[in-house]
């Protein structure tokens, strides 16, 4: 298990992956990719490939599994204003309105695919969602993008997990991603 007791956020990664420096992610990210920032609270990301490197979560191939997990703290005018299509939308344009804005300006990421769109309603007050899509980033291989996102019921905290791999290694590792991404929680206060 990786935990953040603090925020009370943890998850489980297969003891094959390894952790990036947290450092790496204090460099900016390229236009064609997510921007993952590390002026949150917590910040943490493990690689699957056997060469681990932070460009696997902005590369436009991605062929084995990187997982980047993040609490961010939201300013105080942004409380209780975001929206599940604010969540949607976090890390990489997945709203059709987002999506017309990015190719309006003239984003490198093509042929989005929405696989599934689920909203989360936890019993602890947390509310979010669960996505599964797929971009061509860059026009590389087709990525698969598996995304939960959850705000406090406040709305001063964002917990999000991205996953991503190539959509062959995606169906592929289906299951040991899928116990990836169930195995994220987050235990509220009460």
């Amino acid at each position: 298990y990786v935990a953040n007791t603090a925020n009370r956020t943890y998850f489980k990664v297969p003891a094959s992956w390894h952790e990036i420096d947290q450092s790496a992610f204090e460099q900016p990210a390229s236009a064609a990719s997510p921007s993952p920032q590390s002026n949150g609270e917590w910040v943490v990301a493990y690689d699957a490939a056997q060469v681990p490197s932070p460009a696997h979560l902005f590369a436009s191939n991605t062929l084995d599994p990187i997982v980047y997990v993040s609490v961010l703290p939201l300013p105080t005018e942004a409380d209780g204003q975001v929206s599940l299509d604010n969540l949607r939308d976090l890390m990489l344009p997945v709203t059709a309105d987002a999506r017309a804005a990015a190719k309006a300006a003239s984003t490198s990421f093509s042929d989005f695919i929405l696989v599934s769109d689920s909203e989360l309603a936890p019993t602890s007050g947390l509310r979010g969602i669960h996505e599964v899509f797929q971009y061509r980033v860059d026009g590389g291989l087709l990525q698969t993008f598996d995304q939960t996102a959850y705000t406090n019921k406040e709305g001063s905290k964002v917990y999000l997990m991205l996953l991503r791999c190539s959509s062959t290694c995606y169906q592929a590792r289906h299951a040991e991603l899928e116990s990836v991404t169930a195995s994220f929680t987050i235990q509220e206060r009460p």
